[in-house]
């Protein structure tokens, strides 16, 4: 049984912060997510999840907020709602969402026990949460308070096939510092992942119709070839983001971390600096990353 599935039979639901302590922290998980979906390509994202204006909207595993204050922001006539277990994530949203002046309602909660009536939701999606709990569990609650006629949204990246061609100046020297941190074990995730096929005989099974599959690369990194210089610009800023906020987390969770710090952020910014000098220069190495997203989506 994987760790992150022990947590959920526990009922620990007081204080949980499972996740963004052993396996992502809050900061890293929503700037990914924020990396990945932005507003470069945001009717991308809106399309697969299928949001439209005028409807309820209900995130699993929303973790700080990014989708749902992505939603909210575009679509300001939908009422938005987001449920994730991790306290620390709960409350990074409501805080993030107080900030951007978004109304979005967010709680701690079980998606084996969601705190809504039946038939509430006009849409249900979630992103990278069905391969860490057993399927019955995952969609049982999800069915129950979505409407009649309304909308099951399931996303997640395929962990297996991958063709991306980062950034790799000054990698080796970041690698090797990597290599020296003295890290506590990692949680065991995704122990439910399974293909997609079997994900849909599963909605099958509990009478979900018009079942529909879509897989897309979607590339949110490739600063050469984007015009507007602003945004590629913007492409690398969040690119460090991310790779700053893997760095802090791997560090909490190092014994010799108080030695490494300093060595290990200096690199990351001496390789940012010289990223965003080569761009400036027309230095051209047209890199890039991207995601590979399996959606699934059902109408109940």
């Amino acid at each position: 049984m994987s760790q992150i599935y022990q947590m959920f039979n526990r009922g620990d639901t007081c204080m949980n912060d499972f996740w963004s302590k052993q396996v992502q922290s809050t900061e890293l998980l929503y700037y990914s997510r924020e990396e990945r979906f932005n507003d470069e390509n945001k009717d991308f994202w809106f399309d697969r999840l299928k949001v439209k204006n005028g409807v309820k909207i209900l995130e699993i595993g929303c973790g700080g907020g990014h989708f749902t204050n992505m939603i909210k922001r575009y679509f300001p006539d939908c009422e938005v709602y987001g449920i994730d277990l991790d306290e620390n994530h709960i409350n990074f949203a409501k805080e993030k969402s107080r900030e951007l002046k978004l109304d979005v309602k967010y709680s701690v909660a079980d998606v084996r026990s969601l705190p809504f009536e039946s038939e509430t939701f006009d849409l249900v999606f979630s992103h990278t949460v069905v391969e860490h709990v057993p399927f019955d569990d995952f969609i049982r609650e999800q069915r129950r308070v979505l409407k009649a006629g309304g909308e099951l949204v399931i996303t997640r990246v395929d962990m297996v096939r991958k063709n991306d061609k980062p950034f790799t100046v000054l990698e080796d020297e970041i690698g090797d510092i990597y290599a020296s941190l003295k890290l506590e074990p990692q949680a065991t995730v995704a122990k439910y992942l399974e293909d997609p096929d079997m994900t849909m005989r599963r909605l099958h099974k509990y009478k979900f119709r018009d079942i529909d599959f879509k897989y897309d690369r979607v590339i949110y990194y490739m600063p050469d070839i984007e015009k507007d210089r602003t945004i590629a610009l913007k492409q690398i800023e969040r690119n460090y983001r991310c790779k700053l906020y893997y760095a802090l987390f791997s560090l909490q969770r190092a014994t010799n971390q108080k030695e490494m710090r300093n060595t290990l952020l200096s690199a990351l910014k001496r390789q940012y600096e010289e990223r965003v000098r080569m761009y400036l220069s027309n230095e051209k190495i047209f890199e890039f990353q991207s995601t590979l997203l399996i959606t699934i989506s059902a109408t109940k």
